[in-house]
């Protein structure tokens, strides 16, 4: 029942949901890389959401007190729609573009902070909403909303825990999309199942992190992250570029 492969990708999930408890981030890309060597090519990206959700759920338990929902409201408005509109397209668009606008914006976003993010809308956690949805449910990583939120004033927890009430809303959407446009999740159920165990473990080894970290030490450690994470998506888009 658990082979190697299974074994493999819930290591991966409990590493995943120490980095996401501790940083906020990571732990997609932990996952990304794990899948996309162990899984069939269409099984990736909808597995990615099931193998996080735990990690996500755990973090809003453990961080709900810190959960700034005048944030996660809105954005799960967006992201209702952002998912299901993705879902339905799936992994169309060119991959090389997509790697090298979301690694140019991540970059953007998280190194120039006294330029407003903000966008003169009325409901601007909507828009994040949407176009983060959206490109995670295409491509597994969506990059909005993790390089903004260092730019609204919110303390290293209620970072974790935003993203927690986030992402956990988006996940749900994510997974009940792909199924409802075809994806078989049933040889996965014990995968899924153990990957959202082990997540509690990890969140609580996470949570004792962030809880010794100094608010200088986790932004620069979250924007340290942000950016590997951003120049690696520019490397793979640059490199695809040249192999044409």
């Amino acid at each position: 029942m658990f082979d190697t492969t299974a074994l493999i990708i819930i290591a991966g999930s409990l590493v995943a949901s120490i980095f996401n408890a501790a940083f906020s981030v990571g732990g997609a890309m932990i996952i990304l890389a794990i899948t996309s060597t162990v899984l069939p090519v269409q099984a990736i990206v909808p597995i990615h959401s099931t193998l996080l959700i735990g990690s996500t759920l755990t973090r809003v338990a453990f961080f709900w007190e810190y959960i700034d929902w005048k944030i996660v409201i809105p954005f799960l408005i967006g992201a209702f729609a952002g998912a299901f509109i993705g879902a339905r397209i799936y992994i169309e668009l060119p991959e090389t573009f997509i790697a090298l606008a979301i690694g140019v914006v991540m970059l953007v976003a998280i190194w120039l902070p006294n330029i407003s993010w903000r966008p003169r809308l009325r409901h601007p956690w909507a828009v994040v909403g949407f176009s983060h949805s959206l490109l995670s449910t295409l491509f597994a990583y969506g990059a909005v909303l993790h390089a903004v939120i260092l730019h609204t004033g919110l303390d290293r927890r209620q970072v974790v825990g935003t993203l927690g009430g986030c992402l956990s809303g988006m996940s749900i959407f994510k997974i009940v999309g792909y199924a409802s446009f075809g994806f078989d999740y049933s040889p996965y159920y014990h995968v899924i199942a153990a990957a959202v165990a082990v997540s509690l473990i990890g969140t609580a080894i996470g949570k004792m992190i962030v809880d010794k970290l100094s608010e200088q030490k986790f932004r620069f450690i979250f924007r340290a992250l942000i950016t590997v994470t951003a120049l690696r998506l520019l490397y793979v888009g640059v490199s695809a570029i040249q192999l044409r």
